[in-house]
């Protein structure tokens, strides 16, 4: 007998392709996971970029003989959050659409400029008055994947007066 039968030739075509498929499986997976893993810990950095900003201005106004919680204002207590602007030092509140964060080429700033190419995520603050020398910050922070799925992050703190 000379040559491979038509059976055997099937066989060793499938064993090739299942050799060949699983490790491409495994990789597209690893890849995926790792965009994923990237994606979130650019957001935590960004929610705590944003809960930073808030204990800032509340020190700022303490330092400036300020209401302790006074620029605050356009944050309280808006039912879709409010977004901010690190670079820019703004505090604006969302309509139904907060609009998605900025991310500067050259610098890697993270920003609200229009300019600047337009990243996956979309950040929202939200800050609730629990009493006079207290209040609850939320910082959350949504995006998509590759994929479609919808992901988010919520950071979360209490802010206190400190004067």
């Amino acid at each position: 007998m000379k040559g491979f039968t038509l059976l055997e030739t099937i066989v060793a075509i499938s064993v090739l392709t299942i050799v060949i498929l699983g490790p491409l499986a495994v990789t597209t997976s690893i890849l995926s996971n790792s965009s994923f893993s990237s994606n979130q810990i650019i957001a935590y950095n960004l929610a705590e970029e944003a809960m930073e900003f808030i204990i800032n201005k509340r020190d700022s106004n303490v330092f400036e003989g300020n209401n302790w919680d006074n620029s605050f204002g356009s944050c309280i207590p808006l039912p879709n959050g409010c977004r901010i602007d690190v670079t820019t030092q703004d505090i604006q509140g969302c309509g139904a659409n907060c609009e998605k964060i900025h991310r500067n080429s050259a610098s890697g700033l993270y920003s609200h400029n229009t300019s600047d190419p337009v990243t996956i995520f979309e950040r929202r603050v939200f800050i609730e008055g629990g009493g006079g020398d207290e209040k609850r910050v939320k910082v959350t922070l949504s995006w998509s994947e590759k994929n479609g799925s919808a992901r988010s992050f919520t950071l979360e703190r209490y802010v206190y007066n400190r004067e």
